[in-house]
């Protein structure tokens, strides 16, 4: 456990409740940014908020003390700042270091070739059983086993490269070979199954971002365009009211959820944020009679009935987003118009009935986040194409900085739709929900923290594997955890 990381251990509770490929990214993130430390006396509120164990006044709060009292000479000085605790320092200390107080070094070719850090690593997964999809078929019976058998071997492979420089340049390529799918042979004679490439620039003048090849944005709270990762409600309230990071590079191996194509930030008047994007990819689905029935999201191609379904349909999106970031006030604008090349129309199913449908979509949101005195109110209102409306409000008490009483609401119309929207909530889709939920986090002593919640939801419209419509359901935690040493930490829950 000594030999671990505070903030990994962190991580593996997530990731007990956490969707597994969302995880994953998050992970490979964090570890990132502890391979490539920032420097707590230059340190940005945007690179803070990258830290998702970091609440909004934490953050202030650092950034006011480095302010006041000039330079750290030692990590042992955040113990100065106001509201810092114990577990809150351990995790912080992966990610900071105390250098010069100067501005980071400048870009310049020179610089990028002779700083710059590489990595090339490989996975790959050797089987000791045999499994059915590998059986040889019996003789006489190929055309009944056929559908079933695999058109590849049974090796998993993966490799990475990814080229850095400081927090300005980031070039990466990941390429990967499921189990069971043919390798430079058959209908895959390119090789890997799958290959991801992406390119981010960060803050070159007035462009704030640039990416291109594959890649994720998230906005707002979710409720319009959201790629990035979700922790819910089970882990901390630091970040349930900080809004999505924008454009960032695509590095995962997950074979659906991404965008294709390019987009880019530019900074206008130190306050304000414009961003555009653009994608056009290919992306597999079922295909009945020009009606697209489902969307394929596994990313495997190893039977038959797989590649009937491998790029069957051509997606294009575009969107763009306009920041404000005040002292006071935050909000933004965001509006995505997403179109296919044939009619989504999956089979009709009662749970299903208001599910996303047609051939081009679009959807409108505005968030908003206000601070007054220890108070936060935060939140987002979207609507689609059809004039429905989906809105998420929240509000923040703080009476000191590591305590915080949190009360949100939430309401999602049963025919509200969007194709990547992802936020709070118990269903999966931002779709037939309202819901209550009160919480409170607090250190009730310096090695203690209790965090408790209670949520009240209601479905006006039937579920998957529900049998009647206008069903209710509650959820309620009561969590304590003691940290009495470094190497030494209890939860009860």
């Amino acid at each position: 456990m000594c030999a671990q990381s505070a903030w990994m251990e962190w991580e593996e509770q997530i990731g007990e409740e956490a969707d597994l490929s969302s995880w994953e990214e998050q992970y490979e993130n964090l570890s990132e940014l502890a391979e490539h430390p920032f420097n707590i006396n230059t340190v940005t509120k945007e690179e803070l908020e990258q830290l998702p164990f970091l609440s909004d006044k934490m953050v202030e709060n650092i950034l006011y003390y480095v302010y006041k009292y000039g330079p750290l000479v030692s990590l042992n000085e955040l113990w100065g700042v106001e509201g810092m605790d114990k577990q809150t320092q351990m995790f912080l200390k992966d990610f900071i270091y105390v250098g010069n107080s100067v501005e980071k070094q400048a870009f310049s070719w020179k610089n990028l070739w002779k700083y710059n850090k590489q990595e090339v690593w490989m996975r790959t997964d050797i089987p000791l059983n045999e499994k059915a999809g590998y059986a040889d078929i019996p003789l006489g019976e190929e055309e009944k086993f056929a559908s079933k058998r695999y058109y590849g071997d049974p090796y998993y492979l993966n490799l990475r490269y990814k080229f850095q420089f400081q927090q300005k340049v980031y070039v990466s390529l990941v390429v990967e070979k499921d189990a069971g799918e043919p390798f430079f042979n058959l209908y895959n004679r390119k090789g890997f199954d799958f290959y991801n490439a992406s390119v981010q620039l960060n803050d070159f003048g007035k462009l704030h971002t640039l990416v291109l090849g594959n890649y994720k944005a998230s906005f707002g709270y979710g409720l319009v365009m959201n790629m990035g990762f979700s922790m819910g409600k089970y882990t901390s309230f630091s970040t349930l009211n900080r809004a999505g990071k924008g454009l960032s590079k695509y590095t995962s191996m997950n074979e659906a959820n991404y965008l294709q194509g390019a987009g880019a930030s530019w900074k206008w008047k130190n306050r304000w944020l414009l961003t555009g994007f653009v994608s056009f990819r290919n992306q597999d689905a079922t295909v009945d009679n020009e009606c697209i029935t489902t969307l394929k999201t596994d990313g495997y191609h190893r039977l038959k009935k797989d590649m009937e379904k491998k790029n069957t349909v051509f997606n294009i999106l575009v969107g763009s987003n306009l920041t404000y970031d005040g002292k006071y006030f935050e909000g933004g604008f965001t509006a995505v118009y997403n179109v296919f090349n044939k009619v989504l129309n999956p089979a009709e199913r009662l749970y299903n009935r208001y599910y996303p449908r047609g051939r081009y979509f679009y959807n409108v949101g505005v968030n908003y986040k206000w601070y007054r005195g220890k108070f936060v109110f935060s939140g987002e209102t979207a609507v689609d194409k059809q004039g429905k409306v989906a809105t998420l409000n929240q509000l923040t008490y703080s009476p000191v900085v590591n305590t915080s009483l949190i009360v949100i609401n939430r309401y999602y119309d049963k025919k509200y739709q969007s194709l990547y929207a992802n936020g709070f909530g118990e269903n999966s889709r931002i779709q037939n929900e309202t819901g209550l939920f009160i919480g409170l986090e607090t250190s009730l002593l310096s090695k203690m923290k209790l965090l408790c919640y209670g949520d009240f939801f209601y479905f006006p419209w039937y579920r998957y594997l529900v049998d009647k419509k206008k069903t209710i359901g509650m959820e309620g935690v009561f969590q304590v955890s003691y940290s009495p040493s470094n190497s030494l930490d209890m939860l009860i829950k």
